[in-house]
């Protein structure tokens, strides 16, 4: 095993917001958007790590604040031994030209008042390079560099002199390619490089940014939320969810066999060819991602989960539990109205029974039986009253699941789960927080 070239640990990017506060178990603090909180994972020289999960999880994020064009709220992050948080001006300048970063927008990421020529020369501009141009000026050599890249990424030096609205947008994307390589990196931060390509195009950089790692040596940080793209292009791949990572492993292992259910709902809802669309049921996962203002205790995914872990005296089918589970949560958020509920409540029977009745039909989505529906029946009569506070306390005694109280965390195997399904092995580390409070990185 090689040392890892990047190396990020328990890496926390928080924006607060002023004037704004919540109360919790420590006292007042100051209301924060946790856009990532608390991950941790190595990359190899040479190696390709692929960042996935849907929009808004912190991936973009993630890629930002280890270059530090995002400052850190906490965590540290080593490129090749040194400490990148603890950089100096001098230094980070150094770094800077080991690690780059093509950006998602080809369109944005373009100063369209410059020529393509001097687009992909700013880097070496602004570095001062090359201290020693020989029989030419810096300004004679930075234009041959950039012409001498813009040939590497398949595009014409007779182009130099164009400006970027003059090009489509995988142009445009190999244009940023070549601003990236100009200081000629060891590793590249690719922020969703294709996303907003057509899919031929897409193939195409791909394969050129495929070429240009087995020619240079490079390495990538690959960000995406296209799951075909990260298995064509990516050795491992890490999968996140809410400013957290769930699981990390092999690209083929984690495809083939995932572990944790967030992975799996993924991968379920990749389109698949015709032929095996046909009856093929994909469950949606329930519920909305929660804010990262206010993420869940325990398992950040938890809320969503089909596979929530009932309590171990609690006899319920894993259907039911999550139906109860997504009660206690619309509670919580306040999508549960009393008044709204007797609107619509039988109209000829304005009572007690008639009111949980309705409850049950628009806010449970399973059938519930026996202890377990009498629990659910006595909670919802403390609506009756708009008490919203002693239903929730109800529900949560006799249903609070482990995933609540317990966060769990990425193990240091080569496939690790943050899941507790995976508990009895050595593939997780717990948590331990409050079920109340919103979970912090640092617990």
């Amino acid at each position: 095993m090689t040392e890892p070239l990047l190396s990020v640990r328990d890496l926390q990017k928080y924006y607060y917001e002023q004037d704004t506060f919540v109360d919790t178990l420590l006292g007042r603090e100051r209301q924060s958007v946790k856009a990532v909180d608390g991950i941790s994972f190595d990359i190899e020289p040479g190696e390709t790590l692929g960042l996935v999960g849907e929009s808004g999880c912190g991936k973009s994020t993630t890629g930002e604040t280890l270059l530090r064009l995002r400052e850190a709220t906490g965590g540290a992050v080593e490129f090749d031994g040194e400490n990148v948080f603890e950089m100096g001006s001098d230094e980070l300048k150094a770094f800077r030209k080991d690690a780059q970063i093509v950006f998602q927008d080809p369109f944005s990421s373009l100063d369209p008042r410059m020529t393509i020529g001097d687009i992909i020369a700013e880097p070496l501009r602004i570095h001062d390079m090359p201290t020693d141009p020989g029989d030419k000026s810096k300004r004679e050599w930075r234009r041959d560099k950039a012409s001498e890249l813009l040939e590497r990424v398949g595009l014409s030096a007779t182009q130099l002199d164009r400006y970027p609205h003059e090009f489509s947008g995988g142009q445009r994307q190999r244009i940023g390619v070549a601003r990236a390589l100009a200081l000629e990196p060891e590793f590249i931060v690719l922020d969703e490089p294709v996303s907003a390509l057509d899919v031929s195009v897409q193939a195409q950089v791909l394969n050129l940014l495929d070429d240009l790692q087995t020619e240079l040596g490079l390495t990538y940080l690959f960000i995406a939320h296209d799951l075909s793209v990260v298995r064509h292009i990516c050795d491992r791949v890490a999968v996140m969810y809410l400013g957290n990572i769930v699981e990390l492993g092999p690209t083929d292992e984690l495809f083939e066999s995932p572990k944790h259910p967030y992975t799996e709902a993924l991968l379920e809802s990749v389109p698949r060819p015709s032929t095996r669309e046909q009856g093929r049921r994909v469950d949606a996962l329930s519920g909305d991602v929660p804010s990262p203002r206010n993420p869940p205790s325990g398992c950040r995914f938890r809320t969503r989960c089909p596979k929530v872990i009932p309590p171990d005296d609690l006899d319920i089918d894993q259907e039911a539990y999550r139906a109860v589970m997504d009660l206690r949560d619309a509670l919580v958020v306040g999508d549960v109205n009393p008044d709204h509920i007797w609107e619509t409540a039988d109209p000829e029977r304005v009572d007690e029974e008639a009111f949980i009745e309705e409850a049950r039909a628009r806010h449970v989505d399973a059938e519930l039986r026996g202890d377990v529906a009498s629990v659910v029946d006595t909670a919802l009569g403390h609506l009756v009253d708009g008490d919203v506070e002693q239903t929730q306390t109800v529900l949560r005694e006799t249903f609070e699941s482990p995933c609540e109280t317990r966060r769990p965390g990425v193990g240091d195997t080569t496939h690790p789960a943050a899941c507790h399904l995976y508990e009895g092995s050595d593939e997780v580390e717990v948590i331990e927080t409050t079920a109340d409070a919103p979970v912090s990185a640092d617990d």
